[in-house]
């Protein structure tokens, strides 16, 4: 059963009273997640309060009390939103009080809201590791705060309408609840001042049944409220029915009304009651479905997005393993150089799936940037040009291009990204077209503030359905069932595509029709600069690096061997560390002018260990860290940065980077040198 079918079997069986839906709710968590302990905490002031537990711990029982900052919930409390970790021993964690007294290893964690303020958490624990915790676990402990918060907010009404109901002008005056009766046989209607606030209708004015029975806001509603009167009538039974209404300025809201009928002689002479707009409280509900439905969505997305990728991930990861094993054993060179050659190749598509990945989630946290740098859009174009007709291979294809940009066209442009956007409609263009012709065509037009390029490019193609276009620009979409299957592709590209455009203020309309091929029309403003491009000041084929002394921080062995291959290339003889403790000490023993840096390593990771470095001054003054990472983001980089960090360079390593790292060290050596 899915978790979303088994939680909603849990929290909408009648037969079970809330504390033991919350009970249920909390072992069928510890199922989820493979832990021990599950609590619904209450925080109250500076203390953690357990109000349900489930543990075989009989320390832990409903009422203990903690001092709330020695639990990890407080690090839950300050997010203000869900938690996890795995590993507390191999965290920053590990120096918590709560890891120190009780070992907790394990953790996932969220917040229990009630309306704006914040009651506690619903949280779970084990003393062993356990497996990492994924987005979809994130999601389930934040539907299973959502429930209890909503829980606790309707029990909390329920107690304000049980201890008020028994004196209506404490309600009137405590909890806003208004009152109402119907005199049976003048068939008069009393309305209080709040029944009459929750219907708009003024102090001076009173209230008819004729009235009443025109607000509701549908017959079967109107129907209810007279069946429920009907019957307190025929046996005295009070009623409690929540109703649609509109109030008399138009306004749709709704009530809980509660009635009971008083009884003389064995004759009802009149209906009594309260009324509350419980339009929040409905609304709440209303949301926490929508969300339930938005949650199922997303998981069924996440699922499809993961098996895609999985997918296509496993198609250039077979070419790189299958082609390095032929090469084991290949006695023939040029066979082994095409086989070497083929597996770049494949690990190129690799690369690009991830950069696709990474830009998408980039687009889903709104965090996709653009790094303007001077740009010649003549070289930008005759390069993506030249690449495309020797790409273009098929004798049944032409490719014809027709470009018409101005003299001396230097933007600013992020051309990393604009190349992106053309090669992807080009891709595409290519991957759908088996015959007929590719054209592109770029034109500059001039603006008062720079150039507007418009790009068109257009192909015979397969084409596309109406049904297609309208999710073209859709994350994960391929137009029709069988494009996808046939064609392959993660079905990110367009919508990155979109998304980057957008970012760059421009606008990309399409035609298509089935089966006679598709065009793209982009338009893009650039601002013109008289600025020129820099060449780079290091050459493009390996130098001589010998004079440097380097150490590689590399928990990594494969990782360890591509640096010490690239570095020979340069001469480049280097130690190597495979954490950060290691790295201490060698720097301890050794001055080094160079260190590169891995980011993510066991005992002592690369940012922890470049501040010890730096805060011991085991470095000399000219030495450069350079960070090494897998991690890609503005902010990653930014952090590196913080802690002391001269350089990053991004996995998997590339030579010119490798050689503008190594030529910036080389020339802050010979500066200190003459110094």
């Amino acid at each position: 059963m899915s978790f979303l079918r088994q939680f909603h079997s849990i929290v909408s069986d009648q037969t079970l009273s809330t504390d033991q839906k919350i009970q249920s709710l909390l072992k069928f968590g510890l199922e989820v997640f493979s832990l021990e302990i599950a609590i619904v905490s209450e925080v109250v002031g500076s203390n953690y309060v357990i109000l349900y537990v489930e543990s075989e711990n009989p320390e832990l029982a409903p009422k203990c009390r903690f001092e709330l900052g020695k639990t990890y919930c407080t690090h839950t409390l300050k997010a203000n939103k869900a938690l996890s970790f795995h590993h507390a021993g191999d965290s920053t964690i590990s120096t918590h009080p709560c890891y120190s007294n009780f070992k907790l290893e394990s953790y996932i964690g969220a917040p229990i809201r009630i309306g704006s303020e914040t009651l506690g958490t619903v949280n779970f624990s084990s003393p062993e590791i356990s497996q990492p915790f994924t987005l979809e676990h994130i999601d389930y402990v934040e539907l299973f705060a959502q429930w209890l918060g909503s829980e606790f907010a309707r029990r909390k009404a329920e107690r304000v309408l049980h201890d008020n109901y028994k004196t209506l002008e404490k309600m009137e005056k405590v909890a806003s609840i208004g009152s109402w009766r119907i005199d049976l046989e003048s068939h008069n209607v009393f309305w209080s001042d709040q029944t009459k606030r929750i219907h708009d209708l003024p102090k001076s004015k009173q209230p008819t049944l004729d009235m009443w029975l025109s607000l509701f806001a549908c017959d079967t509603n109107k129907q209810q409220f007279l069946n429920a009167i009907s019957d307190a009538q025929l046996t005295g039974k009070p009623w409690e029915i929540e109703l649609q209404v509109a109030t008399l300025t138009g306004r749709q809201i709704w009530v809980s009304c509660h009635g009971e009928a008083q009884i003389n002689d064995s004759k009802c002479i009149c209906l009594f009651g309260s009324l509350q707009d419980i339009t929040q409280s409905v609304e709440l509900r209303e949301t926490l479905k929508e969300q339930r439905r938005e949650a199922e969505m997303l998981l069924d997305e996440r699922s499809h997005f993961l098996s895609k990728i999985s997918h296509e991930m496993r198609t250039p990861l077979n070419g790189i393993s299958g082609l390095l094993i032929n090469s084991l054993d290949e006695t023939n060179s040029d066979t082994r150089t095409e086989n070497l050659q083929l597996a770049l190749r494949s690990a190129d598509i690799l690369l690009g799936l991830v950069n696709e990945v990474l830009d998408f989630s980039k687009i889903s946290q709104e965090g996709l940037s653009l790094s303007p740098q001077p740009t010649d859009m003549h070289i930008v174009i005759s390069d993506i040009v030249e690449l495309y007709k020797q790409l273009v291979k098929s004798p049944k294809v032409k490719f014809e291009t027709h470009i018409k940009l101005k003299p001396n066209c230097m933007v600013l442009c992020d051309s990393v990204r604009l190349n992106q956007i053309i090669t992807n409609l080009l891709s595409n263009s290519l991957k759908f077209t088996s015959q007929g012709t590719i054209k592109l065509s770029v034109e500059s037009v001039e603006t008062n503030s720079g150039i507007m390029l418009n790009i068109l490019v257009s192909d015979t193609g397969i084409g596309m359905s109406p049904s297609s276009l309208n999710t073209l620009f859709h994350p994960f979409k391929q137009g029709e069932k069988e494009v996808g299957s046939h064609y392959g592709g993660t079905g990110l590209g367009m919508s990155i595509v979109k998304e980057l455009i957008e970012v760059m203020r421009g606008r990309i309309d399409v035609e298509s029709s089935l089966g006679k091929g598709s065009q793209f029309k982009v338009s893009i403003p650039f601002q013109t600069t008289s600025m020129e491009v820099q060449e780079d000041t290091y050459q493009n084929t390996a130098f001589d690096a010998s004079k440097l002394n380097v150490l590689v921080v590399e928990d990594n062995e494969i990782n360890q061997k591509v640096m010490e291959a690239f570095l020979q290339k340069f001469n480049v003889i280097s130690d190597y560390a495979s954490n950060g403790e290691i790295a201490l000490e060698k720097c301890s023993a050794k001055s080094y002018d160079l260190v590169f840096m891995d980011s993510i390593m066991p005992v002592m990771d690369g940012l922890t260990t470049t501040k010890n470095l730096l805060q011991k001054k085991l470095l000399p003054s000219h030495a450069h860290i350079v960070a090494l990472t897998g991690n890609t983001s503005e902010e990653d980089k930014a952090a590196c940065e913080r802690a002391g960090m001269n350089d990053v360079l991004s996995k998997p390593i590339g030579l010119m980077p490798l050689a503008e790292a190594l030529s910036n060290c080389l020339e802050n050596l010979r500066e200190h040198n003459k110094s």
